[in-house]
């Protein structure tokens, strides 16, 4: 699969997603739904870990969880506490915006964090990169003219 195709299926799964989301949130309060979204997930994780504690080996590499320290715990704390401040804002703008216009401002989320490596790390992009993100925000005042 080249990457066209490959960015195409990724589109239509990141589609489901906002659909399935602005679904669990139309007549639902949001903090429980993040809530719920997330014991759901540290379940799946949790009977992970579980499995790799009682039967050693026999998860791939991939889903094994090395042991933390109580720094990199910390480290954990605080980019979880942003990640769920982001979840919040994001959950109440699609419960109060139409997907079509959530969706494309959700989109908009690589281009902050090009934002931030650039003044925050210094990051210099090559002539490529900086191509890209410019047909990128193109793209988004193409798609604000068309409505």
């Amino acid at each position: 699969m080249d990457w066209i195709q490959a960015s195409l299926v990724a589109a239509l799964f990141l589609g489901l997603y906002d659909l399935c989301n602005k679904h669990a949130v139309a007549n639902n309060a949001v903090l429980p739904v993040i809530l719920l979204g997330t014991l759901c997930t540290a379940s799946v994780w949790i009977a992970l870990m579980a499995l790799d504690r009682l039967l050693p080996g026999s998860l791939t590499e991939a889903l094994q969880v090395d042991p933390l320290t109580w720094s990199q715990h910390g480290q954990i704390l605080i980019k979880s506490s942003i990640v769920a401040c982001s979840w919040v804002f994001t959950y109440f703008a699609v419960k109060h915006l139409p997907v079509s216009v959530a969706g494309p401002v959700r989109s908009t989320g690589p281009l902050w964090t090009f934002v931030g490596a650039l003044a925050l790390f210094g990051e210099r992009p090559h002539a490529v990169q900086g191509i890209g993100v410019l047909v990128t925000l193109l793209s988004f005042v193409a798609l604000s003219l068309v409505g």
